[in-house]
């Protein structure tokens, strides 16, 4: 059984609005140098702050949208990828607070170390996290410590 890898991402909306901020000021650089309507200079540097602007935003946006993916090699997460043999095992924490509930996956390492709690709520599909552990979890003989709910 081929196991797919799974990506779980966050949308940079400040990023993305920034980007379409910068394209909108290129575009009117672009209309004023064309139709001569004001000095060239605001022409130009609307023009050229609004490309970088544009271009800058929509890097970082793609760039850091990515915050979690399971796939063959192990779990990477914000940059850094935490093998399968050195999970011990696995566990979700559910909290319950006068703010809201929060969802949380735990990771616990082979050598004793700490555990890596990682926030499941800001991502997108976040639901479908559990069953796609537990797939990848079966496949490579990692324990689930089951799932604890917590009052804060």
């Amino acid at each position: 059984m081929e196991l797919p890898i799974v990506q779980y991402k966050r949308h940079r909306v400040a990023y993305s609005v920034a980007a379409v901020i910068g394209f909108l000021a290129a575009c009117q650089g672009f209309y004023w140098l064309a139709s001569r309507s004001v000095a060239s200079f605001f022409g130009w540097f609307f023009l050229t702050i609004g490309l970088i602007a544009f271009g800058r935003c929509t890097w970082v946006a793609i760039k850091n949208s990515l915050v979690m993916e399971l796939n063959h090699e192990g779990i990477k997460y914000k940059g850094s990828c935490y093998a399968w043999n050195t999970l011990r095992s696995y566990g979700i924490r559910e909290e319950t607070g006068e703010s809201g509930s929060f969802n949380y996956l735990i990771l616990y390492f082979n050598d004793g170390g700490g555990a890596l709690e990682i926030q499941l709520d800001w991502m997108d599909n976040n639901e479908s996290i559990p069953e796609q552990m537990a797939v990848y979890a079966k496949a490579f003989q990692v324990e689930f410590d089951g799932v604890v709910k917590k009052e804060v």
